[in-house]
C-alpha cells in the first residue's frame, strides 16, 4: 500500500482477511485503501467490520478514519456521528478534534466548532491548520481578542505557513 501498488495491496488485504476474517487491523487498513480510491461503500463496510470486533483496541482510530472517509464521500451527517463516537472514545486525538470542528464550522455550528478547535489549539498539538480554523471560527463569532491571540501565535510559530500569509492578507474566506 505504501509503495502505491494498489492491485498487490488489495490482493494482500483480501488474502489476509481470508486467513483471519476477524483481523480488525487488516479490515481498517483495507477500508482506508478503498476510501483513497473513492470506493466509499466498500470502504465503509470494512470500517464497520473492524469497529464491530469486540476485542479490537483501535475502534477510536477506525471511527475517526471512517468519519474522514464519510466526509470525502459527502456523507456529512454520518461523518459527524462517526467522529463524535471516536471523540467519545479518545478525546485527545487531534485528527478527530480537527475534523469534527471543521465539519461543524462548515455547517455553521460555530459554538460547537469553537469548543473542539479551542481544546486542540490549547494543547501542544496545535499547528498552522488548527490555528487557522480557530481564527476563522472566532472571527465569525466576533471574538476579536481570540482572533488576535491566535493570529499572533500563528505568525510566531508558523511564520512561513500559507495560513500565516492568509492571515496577514486578511483572506479569511479563501
Amino acid at each position: 500500500m505504501r509503495l502505491n501498488d494498489i492491485p498487490l495491496a488489495e490482493d494482500s488485504f483480501r488474502r489476509a482477511l481470508s486467513l483471519n476474517p476477524r483481523d480488525a487491523d487488516v479490515a481498517h487498513n483495507y477500508g482506508w485503501l478503498l476510501c483513497q480510491q473513492a470506493r466509499y461503500s466498500d470502504a465503509l463496510r470494512f470500517f464497520a467490520q473492524a469497529a464491530a470486533n469486540p476485542t479490537y483496541s483501535g475502534k477510536a482510530k477506525t471511527l475517526m478514519t471512517q468519519g474522514v472517509c464519510q466526509v470525502r464521500a459527502g456523507q456529512r451527517v454520518e461523518a459527524e456521528q462517526s467522529l463524535m463516537q471516536s471523540y467519545e472514545l479518545d478525546a485527545g486525538n487531534p485528527v478527530t478534534g480537527y475534523n469534527l470542528a471543521s465539519l461543524l464550522y462548515e455547517r455553521g455550528e460555530l459554538t460547537r466548532a469553537q469548543f473542539y478547535i479551542r481544546r486542540l489549539n490549547n494543547s501542544d498539538l496545535a499547528n498552522a491548520e488548527t490555528l487557522w480554523l480557530g481564527i476563522k471560527t472566532e472571527r465569525k463569532l466576533n471574538n476579536r481578542e481570540a482572533v488576535q491571540q491566535l493570529g499572533d501565535q500563528l505568525k510566531k510559530r508558523f511564520v512561513q505557513s500559507s495560513q500565516a500569509a492568509s492571515y496577514e492578507k486578511g483572506a479569511f474566506n479563501e
